[in-house]
């Protein structure tokens, strides 16, 4: 997390899971709807414990996730009911998945202490791993290229923290003595120091001195070079687009729209199905899950546009009879109205009427 890059595409992922509204949802039949009564709703939804808020519960999970493998949340449940009651963050360098003669909990060791938790009692999402038990850390799993990363910022950390690198060189035309040569370096400081005071006015010289500027040295290019590839590849490694932790060098105004859908289908899909899946078993008996209860993340938010462009949505929407106007209107936070429940249906594609010259011709 202290390189940069790595931070972004972490932040970028982890922000993006949990700013999606995610609910509880019903399905009776043909009908679909949010489950309200449900106790897991409020719990994914608002406060899954007394610390954390929703956003701030997933963001943590996601960032367990991405850095160490694998995100852990204790499922409380009410003793006698078996209700849920409760999502407890626990820290992925606290727990461990242990095996007790071929029996596996979760061990959990805490300032409150050590406990087991059965597996039917935490929700467990994965990064990428070997096994079907454990995920794999990103981050220790490209620890060479991250590490390139960040010897190539100790290193330009060290090399201008103490001003390492001249700005230029002052040459004198002649010989200096020890006492000419002292009153150069106290000129130079005095008038340096002046021009920081004075917004970077322009110095005049001596006839006798000459100043030459320094500019990027063939090896500070080549480390400019090679820092920007390695940020190039650490987006890779989180499958972020680059333009995502502002690098812009390659972007231009068409293809981040592009990106932005790419980033939500081949990106951000594939954590909202692992994130659903395993919500889905831990949260629901078999029972409810067979009743039609499942969570979902709303992936709208993510895809949502301009105001033309959702206007010109509602449009095709409305008159291609799919939506109702109502609809559309809470999809933008507006009230409903009354009339506006009636589906509407344009006469290009309605289906044509039979004239009755037709029917006569078909009853003859």
């Amino acid at each position: 997390m202290k390189l940069a890059a790595v931070y972004a595409c972490i932040y970028v992922i982890s922000s993006n899971v949990a700013q999606m509204p995610l609910h509880v949802m019903r399905r009776t039949g043909k009908k679909v709807e949010a489950a309200r009564d449900h106790p897991a709703f409020y719990l994914v939804h608002d406060e899954p414990n007394t610390w954390q808020t929703s956003y701030k519960w997933r963001e943590l999970k996601q960032r367990h996730i991405l850095g160490w493998g694998n995100g852990f949340t204790r499922v409380i449940r009410h003793r006698r009911t078996g209700e849920v009651t409760g999502l407890e963050a626990c820290m992925p360098w606290e727990t461990t998945l242990l095996n007790t003669g071929g029996r596996y909990t979760y061990g959990v060791y805490n300032e409150e202490g050590s406990f087991a938790i059965n597996p039917d009692d935490m929700i467990h999402v994965r990064a990428l791993g070997n096994d079907q038990k454990m995920g794999l850390s990103p981050v220790l799993q490209h620890a060479e290229t991250i590490g390139m990363g960040m010897s190539g910022q100790k290193y330009t950390e060290s090399f201008f923290s103490g001003n390492a690198r001249p700005a230029g060189i002052v040459s004198v035309k002649g010989e200096l003595n020890d006492g000419a040569w002292k009153r150069l370096k106290e000129m130079w400081q005095k008038a340096t120091a002046m021009l920081r005071s004075q917004e970077n006015r322009t110095m005049l010289l001596p006839a006798e001195l000459d100043y030459k500027a320094l500019t990027v040295s063939p090896v500070d290019a080549q480390l400019i070079d090679m820092m920007k590839l390695n940020r190039s590849m650490i987006a890779g490694i989180f499958n972020v687009p680059a333009h995502m932790i502002n690098d812009l060098e390659k972007a231009t105004f068409s293809n981040i729209s592009e990106q932005a859908i790419q980033f939500v289908r081949y990106t951000m899909m594939p954590w909202v199905t692992n994130w659903e899946q395993e919500l889905n078993r831990r949260l629901f008996t078999r029972a409810e899950r067979e009743a039609g209860y499942y969570v979902r993340f709303n992936l709208a938010g993510l895809l949502r546009g301009t105001a033309k462009e959702r206007a010109e949505f509602y449009h095709f929407a409305i008159t291609d009879g799919w939506m109702s106007r109502n609809e559309a209107r809470a999809f933008e936070d507006m009230n409903p109205k009354d009339g506006l429940d009636e589906m509407l249906v344009s006469v290009n594609a309605s289906r044509p009427a039979k004239t009755t010259t037709q029917e006569n011709t078909q009853d003859e």
